[in-house]
């Protein structure tokens, strides 16, 4: 397995930078200039954006500013003054004074993503990787409990609804799967929140916890209630998913040899199903978990937005809206990495799973 592992990891290479060249070239074809959204100067000079932009390298060709974003500018000098003119000079060539000023113009200050520097934001003038990492963990808690919650009610639900095939129980689940797998989440997370925080106000409207001067929210099991809904309206659809697959994957397993020997040697209808039937039907499971983890990695964009969780999905929203590239960006290459890892742990999972299966 080890080598099958590295083996991914290297075929992993080619696929990560493919996805960064694709973002990076549909952030770079966007419409807007980020210099009227940067300084709030619509109505500013022809000059004055061709400075700021020169400035910010932005309206350098589109190769040069991967390169930067790629591998840094700490190797180089450019037009960091917005003159124009740039005194050029890559790796150990002389600087060349291009505009004639006597001053050779200072390299750049950004070591690239590949060295794990994401930029500073235009909009919060911080670090990257900091905005990312100070919104990471709302986003992990929410997603962390929409997975467990998730395979905890779907993959029994699924086995039930297996083993009452046709009856009341199984028209019923897969009625509600249906029903969550195609209600969209934004619409089901408003009319929770109108009916149990406004109508009945038994749970709070939005947010991750009570606001505080700290800033700082309290344990997770002080606030409950605020993870209640977002929680259920991300899981609802995993929930729905989970319980078709492992329903399907049980009813092909009841027909196997081992099966039938089980219900020879007397065993109850409980064990047979979770005990037998479950752990062979849980291979779609691990096919399934890796978008899931791609998503809860990424952050739950629209969730976070409805109910206000300060998470990396709704950073990544707003940061589209006010077109702060640098961390859509870092975001976008999180998600990426997440998705890469995600199907390789399903892949994993598969030998775990079902140990007859050999990874070769």
């Amino acid at each position: 397995m080890f080598k099958y592992i590295i083996r991914r990891l290297v075929q992993a290479i080619p696929t990560f930078f493919g996805i960064s060249l694709l973002a990076y070239l549909l952030l770079w074809l966007a419409p807007g200039s980020v210099v009227e959204r940067l300084y709030f100067a619509p109505n500013i000079s022809a000059e004055t954006r061709a400075r700021l932009a020169a400035q910010l390298g932005i309206n350098d060709p589109f190769h040069i500013q991967y390169l930067r974003w790629l591998v840094g500018d700490d190797w180089m000098r450019w037009d960091n003054d917005g003159d124009g003119l740039a005194d050029q000079s890559f790796g150990l060539l002389a600087p060349l004074d291009a505009d004639g000023d006597g001053v050779n113009e200072p390299p750049g200050e950004s070591y690239g993503i590949l060295r794990g520097d994401f930029g500073s934001s235009f909009i919060k003038k911080k670090p990257v990787m900091d905005v990312i990492l100070a919104n990471l963990p709302a986003t992990l808690e929410l997603g962390t409990a929409a997975i467990l919650t998730s395979l905890a009610i779907g993959i029994p639900v699924g086995v039930i609804s297996a083993a009452t095939r046709g009856r009341a129980f199984d028209n019923a689940s897969r009625v509600m799967a249906v029903f969550f797998d195609a209600v969209p989440s934004f619409w089901l997370g408003l009319i929770l929140l109108i009916f149990f925080g406004r109508q009945l106000d038994l749970l709070p409207m939005g947010g991750r916890c009570p606001p505080t001067l700290t800033g700082v929210c309290a344990p997770i099991f002080l606030r409950l209630d605020y993870l209640l809904l977002p929680t259920f309206v991300f899981a609802a659809g995993f929930i729905a998913l989970f319980s078709r697959y492992v329903r399907t994957s049980t009813l092909e397993v009841m027909h196997q040899d081992y099966i039938r020997t089980a219900r020879a040697k007397g065993l109850s209808g409980r064990v047979v199903y979770f005990r037998h039937a479950m752990r062979n039907a849980m291979v779609p499971v691990a096919t399934l978990l890796g978008p899931i983890i791609t998503n809860v990695w990424g952050g739950a964009t629209v969730i976070e937005t409805v109910f206000g969780w300060p998470g990396v999905g709704r950073i990544a929203f707003t940061s589209a809206i006010q077109q702060d590239y640098p961390v859509v960006m870092g975001i976008t290459i999180f998600a990426a990495l997440g998705t890469i890892l995600g199907f390789l742990l399903s892949d994993i999972l598969y030998v775990i799973i079902d140990p007859r299966i050999r990874l070769s």
